[in-house]
């Protein structure tokens, strides 16, 4: 992957400045407060040749537009890492006058990348698959002057892309989109009432089964097309698409108890989703920053990850959050558990989000939430690594973030622990680097 160009490559010359993340480019910023911005989501594989054929038309109609400044900024734009109203909005232009002329040969220069950028959540389309997307908003500032009064310019929703006053001076230069009637039965099934997460690759729902006999609750995930493009070509789809193949793997193999069962699913073109069964119970991760993980939560998920090495399967992205505590683990005393250490892992916990998991040997796709190093070769060795430094990363520690979640496996050695169950970790990384060799 390139580099995303400079402004002078682009042709902007010495009208541009840059802040952290962004170079703004053209004109000066509009003077008046408030206007239509016209975003063009962009992903990691086309981001340089789509400022090559875009800019030049911006800076020739006299605008002020402003771009991600790099890769890694674009990336986890599109991640959600920013806010989920803020995936796509890898390229902001001011249209503080809207022509048809402009407009028409934008949407001509973008046509050849058409179906192969993310959505911008809560800006309305274009139409067509274009990798366009547009809103009315405040230029400076969080307010809008409409009707004589300030009113909060909300850039989280999508049902005040344009607000409630205001003409859709662009609505004439869109083309509708044709949905497939097969979502919309399937969503209709399974009605969602609250999100769980949302990102750049996949939404997760809290939601109905209005097809049983009577209401259940369930989790509705579904895959977002070109959301989160990885650097393989993947997208939120195919990160799905491989979910549902992982758990029809564990129920081949006997480990489907392990995980929340696999409901229903949905998978045509351009959308995937599954439905799984609900489990009320938090994650260990809530647990950790609660205060109240316990190394008897972690032996139950230590051996959890045993029995699906023990079955020729990995899970890829092993961390505290990706593990579900159920009501016999919570409701145990320490005295319990001890007297019940053999007993199967899969009565205490489920184990979730499968799209980095695999058969072992197979190809695993990039997807970490750490970055470790030495980063061990066998997939094996990486659950138990990453599991790991899931319990010793230091969620609370002022200035962490997404960017920073690089770890130094024998770093973590030389550290005291906080608590038991830092200590449980500890222990454990000092005997799987020694056993390495490392």
């Amino acid at each position: 992957m390139s580099a995303l160009p400079h402004p002078r490559e682009l042709g902007a010359g010495s009208s541009f400045n840059e802040s952290a993340l962004w170079y703004a480019c053209g004109v000066p910023a509009p003077g008046i407060r408030q206007g239509w911005k016209l975003y063009v989501p962009m992903t990691l594989l086309n981001a340089r040749e789509m400022l090559h054929r875009v800019a030049p038309l911006l800076l020739g109609a006299g605008l002020h537009f402003k771009y991600v400044k790099d890769l890694t900024t674009l990336q986890h734009l599109n991640a959600g890492v920013h806010g989920y109203s803020q995936i796509g909005k890898c390229l902001v232009v001011y249209l503080a006058d809207p022509q048809a002329s402009f407009l028409g040969a934008l949407k001509e220069a973008l046509g050849p990348y058409r179906d192969q950028c993310p959505a911008v959540p809560c800006a309305r389309p274009f139409g067509g698959r274009l990798p366009l997307f547009y809103r009315f908003g405040a230029y400076a500032g969080s307010t809008l002057a409409l009707d004589g009064r300030e009113v909060a310019d909300d850039r989280g929703s999508l049902a005040h892309a344009v607000p409630e006053g205001v003409r859709d001076a662009l609505v004439g230069f869109t083309e509708p989109e044709a949905e497939d009637p097969t979502v919309g039965r399937f969503l209709r099934r399974y009605p969602a009432f609250r999100a769980l997460a949302q990102q750049g690759k996949s939404g997760v729902f809290h939601a109905m089964d209005a097809t049983a006999p009577t209401l259940r609750q369930v989790v509705l995930k579904a895959g977002y097309h070109r959301g989160q493009l990885q650097p393989d070509g993947t997208d939120g789809c195919d990160l799905l698409r491989r979910e549902i193949a992982c758990y029809r793997l564990l129920a081949a193999r006997g480990l489907d108890r392990m995980a929340p069962a696999l409901l229903d699913t949905l998978d045509v073109p351009r959308k995937v989703a599954l439905v799984l069964e609900y489990v009320d119970g938090p994650n260990f991760l809530h647990h950790k920053l609660n205060g109240r993980l316990r190394p008897r939560h972690l032996e139950l998920a230590w051996r959890l990850i045993g029995r699906f090495h023990a079955e020729g399967v990995y899970l890829g992205d092993a961390k505290l959050a990706n593990f579900l505590v159920g009501p016999i683990a919570e409701a145990e005393s320490e005295a319990d558990a001890d007297a019940d250490a053999d007993a199967d892992a899969d009565e205490r916990v489920r184990v979730i989000d499968l799209e980095a998991a695999g058969t072992i040997g197979d190809h695993a796709p990039p997807i970490r939430t750490f970055f470790i190093s030495p980063e061990p070769e066998d997939p094996r060795r990486s659950d138990l690594a990453h599991f790991l430094v899931s319990v010793l990363y230091p969620y609370d520690q002022a200035g962490k973030t997404w960017t920073s979640r690089r770890v130094d496996l024998r770093a973590c050695l030389e550290r005291e622990p906080a608590d038991d169950a830092e200590a449980w970790a500890l222990e454990r990384l000092r005997v799987l680097l020694d056993g390495a060799g490392e």
